[in-house]
């Protein structure tokens, strides 16, 4: 290839990268921009092309310890780099080993964590506003297998986003081949992960093993996965405005706690994957979310869980809410006390009976008859045989069957909280008073409880 040739293909690639850079990644003028250097040809190439678009960067490298010597001459490459070049340069040394330990994670997943932890405390630091990192072409097409193969759904078949809130990968038009040529062409130093090469790792057997089938049976392979995800991302685009209607017209609740109407889901064309899109950010897999979508009309109150949440199959509705131990503690109300704020809020108050007095219908705020109160109260949840008088009742009757009468969804049950006076139940909290406390014509003065929102 001539010398005439090879400035041609080079004039090119960066103005491709250029061209990259404002229409996919959306940078204006000269923005400072904070790079991820690994030392390796991607994250090079790309300082060197940001530095020749003048662009200000600083450089941030990360030592995760998992090398030994190699991963400490990485660090001393990239400084004596960022010298010569005279660009600033971040280092920090983790022990990822330990952070796997701790956290109970796979060792890509905490490098990850640690890495982009560092970028944000440097961005806030330094008020920087973009983070650039080396992702090529190459990278996504294998993003786009591994989601294949772990279940993503369709956001995961778009490969990686040129850019993400605050992140740019400016190089995704690019091969690694082509990053490569262009370090060779432009003398840019770079360093060989030597890990690479080894199939431990899944992406790394989708790059040795997977990928050169495809490319063997379709020599623009790389072309037509460009293609297949720009498609693939347009039709996210147009599958998540459905999404988010759908949402906003059937979805109730508020946080992590949610009501998903069956009925309505059932009637949608695409319910399972309405309801993926609905329950993936909730830490719920493929498989699971097909269960769930299979059950929503058999048995109530079949459960399934993430590895934060928990699903209820009710009568009407699927319901979402955080997953945590059920409450056993015995909360206490003294006399003195105006108003607590666990187990639930409530505010309690005792005045005299006047003549113009009229009880609440409110079920969340209730009058007794202090009279027969005996401090302190007790908030608990309810134990299995619990029994109380419901108001207007001449006879006990079982927590449980008080529940199955008021027709109360598995999570509703264990979120009702009792009010105990000695050991009768005086209050099923939000619901109904015990028949026994209730006020009279001998009552000389009120106990009012309030559920306070």
């Amino acid at each position: 290839m001539s010398t005439d040739k090879m400035k041609m293909n080079i004039e090119k690639f960066v103005q491709k990268f250029r061209d990259t850079l404002v229409n996919q990644c959306g940078v204006v003028g000269s923005s400072r921009i904070l790079v991820a250097l690994s030392g390796g040809a991607d994250s090079m190439a790309l300082l060197h092309l940001l530095k020749h678009s003048e662009m200000e960067c600083l450089a941030v490298h990360c030592n995760f310890s998992l090398r030994g010597r190699e991963s400490d001459e990485d660090e001393i490459f990239v400084q004596n780099i960022c010298k010569e070049w005279d660009v600033e340069l971040i280092t920090e040394r983790f022990d990822t080993t330990a952070y796997v330990t701790e956290n109970g994670i796979s060792i890509e997943m905490a490098a990850r964590e640690l890495r982009y932890e560092l970028f944000n405390t440097i961005c806030r630091e330094k008020e920087i506003k973009l983070i650039a990192t080396g992702h090529h072409g190459d990278d996504a097409i294998e993003t786009f297998f591994l989601n294949l193969a772990r279940g993503t759904g369709l956001k995961g078949l778009t490969g990686i986003a040129y850019q993400r809130d605050s992140i740019i990968r400016p190089l995704l038009f690019a091969t690694s081949q082509e990053i490569i040529e262009y370090c060779n062409q432009q003398s840019i130093p770079f360093r060989t992960d030597s890990t690479n090469h080894e199939t431990t790792y899944l992406r790394n057997k989708i790059r040795h093993q997977i990928v050169p089938l495809f490319k063997e049976i379709n020599p623009s392979f790389f072309n037509t996965m460009q293609n297949n995800m720009e498609y693939l991302t347009e039709a996210w685009q147009i599958f998540m405005a459905e999404a988010v209607k759908v949402k906003e017209e059937m979805i109730a609740g508020t946080g992590d706690s949610l009501l998903i109407p069956i009925k309505q889901l059932n009637e949608h064309s695409q319910k399972k994957s309405m309801l993926f899109e609905i329950l993936q950010p909730y830490g719920f897999s493929g498989s699971v979310i097909h269960n769930i979508a299979d059950s929503m009309n058999g048995i109530p109150g079949k459960q399934f869980f993430s590895q934060t949440h928990r699903l209820v199959v009710d009568r009407y509705n699927l319901v979402l809410v955080p997953k945590s131990e059920t409450d056993i503690n015995q909360y206490y109300i003294n006399s003195e006390t105006e108003e607590i704020d666990q187990p639930i809020r409530l505010s309690i108050k005792t005045f005299k009976k006047r003549d113009d007095f009229s009880f609440s219908v409110n079920p969340k705020k209730v009058h007794l008859d202090a009279d027969l109160i005996d401090f302190p109260l007790i908030v608990r949840t309810p134990n299995a045989g619990d029994r109380f008088q419901p108001l207007g009742m001449t006879h006990f009757k079982k927590i449980s069957d008080f529940f199955i009468d008021q027709k109360l969804s598995l999570v509703e049950k264990e979120n009702t909280w009792l009010l105990i006076n000695n050991d009768d139940i005086a209050w099923v909290i939000g619901h109904r008073i015990d028949n026994r406390y209730k006020i009279t014509s001998t009552t000389k003065t009120i106990l009012e409880v309030s559920v306070m929102h």
